[in-house]
C-alpha cells in the first residue's frame, strides 16, 4: 500500500498517536497533545492564499476575471485555480474542529495530515463510544473523519468510520437519523459556501444511534453463512452494471479473483464471525480496497480508500450485503 502524504517541505505532513503507521512516516505525538502541537506536527501550520490569475501579453500583465490561484504561504507552490467565489478551508481548521470535542472527551485525535502536496487535509479521531466486540478476536471501533480539499476534488466531508482492529479495515457507517431523510454515509459541504462548524458539530449527536444500528447490521451479517454460489453472486454484483446480461470485463474478473483470495486469506478472515459469512465478504472488500487494490497511481491508495474509487467500492459492498442479507 503506497501513500500520498505531502512531503513537499521535506517532512511528511502527518502526525499520529500510538503505533507507527504502515508507511513509517509522520511525527508521533503523546496522547493528550495540544491542538497547537497537532497542527505543527501534522505539517498544517501554513495558510492557503488567494492570488489573481495573471498572464503576460505584449509586455503587459493581465489578469483573468473571476479566477484565482490558490498558493501555499510557506513555499509559494500553487495548489489549484478556482473561481473568486470559492470558499477556502484552511489546513489548520480541520484540526481546530476537534478542539472542544477533545476537551469534552467525545473524541481523541489519532491521525492528521495532508495529501497530494497539501491539496487535501484530514483529521481522524477515535470516538469515546465503547468498541463493538463481536468475539474476543473481532472488535470494531468508531471514528470520525473530517477532510477537505482546495483543488475541487473533495467537498468538506464529515463521516463516521468504523475500523476493524484485527486488520485495520475501514468502513463508513450511516448517519441514520437526519430528520426523516434516507441514511447517508457522510455530510458534505460544497466550497461554494462557508462551513458552519458549529452546525456540523451538532450533527455528531447522531453517532450514538448510528453506531448502535451499525452493530445490529454487522451482527446479522456475521451470522449469515455463505457458500461458493453466494460468494460469486456477491462479487459479480460489485462490478456488473444495470444492463441485463452484460459480461464482466477482464479487469473485473481479475478483481473478483483478488477479492475471493482476500475472502479466504486476508487478516481476520479465519475468525468465526468472518469465516464463510456475509461479514467476511464485506471485509474481503474493505481489506482489498484499503491494503491491496492497484490504481492508476499507486501513490494514491490512501486517497482512494478514503475518498475515491476504493471508498465507492466499499460502499457498494456494504449496500450489496444489505440487499442480499438484511
Amino acid at each position: 500500500m503506497a501513500h500520498n502524504i505531502d512531503c513537499s517541505t521535506g517532512k511528511a505532513a502527518m502526525a499520529y498517536v500510538g503505533a507507527v503507521p504502515w508507511h513509517g512516516l509522520g511525527e508521533q505525538l503523546k496522547p493528550g497533545a495540544s491542538i497547537e502541537d497537532w497542527i505543527k506536527a501534522a505539517g498544517l501550520d501554513w495558510q492557503i492564499l488567494r492570488q489573481p490569475v495573471c498572464y503576460q501579453f505584449q509586455e503587459q500583465m493581465k489578469s483573468v476575471k473571476g479566477r484565482d490561484v490558490l498558493i501555499r504561504s510557506d513555499n509559494g507552490e500553487s495548489l489549484s485555480i478556482v473561481s473568486d467565489s470559492y470558499c477556502i478551508v484552511q489546513p489548520k481548521e480541520v484540526v481546530e474542529f476537534y478542539r472542544n470535542l477533545i476537551a469534552g472527551s467525545a473524541f481523541t485525535l489519532e491521525t492528521a495530515g495532508a495529501l497530494d502536496e497539501g491539496r487535501k487535509v484530514w483529521g481522524l479521531a477515535r470516538s469515546s463510544l465503547p468498541s463493538h466486540i463481536m468475539s474476543p478476536e473481532d472488535k470494531i471501533d468508531a471514528f470520525l473523519l473530517l477532510a477537505s480539499s482546495c483543488d475541487k476534488s473533495l467537498a468538506t466531508t464529515i463521516a463516521f468510520t468504523s475500523v476493524r482492529v484485527v486488520c485495520q479495515n475501514t468502513l463508513g457507517f450511516a448517519m441514520e437519523e437526519i430528520k426523516d431523510k434516507s441514511p447517508v454515509k457522510c455530510l458534505k459541504i460544497a466550497h461554494n459556501r462557508q462551513v458552519d462548524w458549529d452546525a456540523a458539530k451538532k450533527q455528531l449527536n447522531l453517532i450514538k444511534d448510528a453506531w448502535g444500528t451499525f452493530h445490529e447490521k454487522v451482527d446479522r451479517l456475521a451470522k449469515e453463512k455463505v457458500d461458493a454460489t453466494i460468494v460469486n453472486q456477491f462479487m459479480e454484483k460489485l462490478f456488473l452494471s444495470a444492463k441485463e446480461g452484460e459480461h464482466l470485463p477482464k479487469k473485473a474478473i481479475i478483481e473478483i479473483q483478488n477479492l475471493k483470495s482476500a475472502f479466504v486469506n486476508a487478516p481476520g478472515q479465519q475468525i468465526e464471525t468472518a469465516k464463510d459469512t456475509a461479514w467476511g465478504l464485506v471485509n474481503a472488500v474493505t481489506y482489498y480496497a484499503d491494503h491491496q487494490r492497484k490504481s492508476n497511481n499507486q501513490s494514491e491508495r490512501l486517497d482512494s480508500a478514503w475518498f475515491g474509487t476504493g471508498a465507492l467500492l466499499k460502499d457498494k459492498a456494504w449496500n450489496t450485503a444489505m440487499e442480499m442479507f438484511a
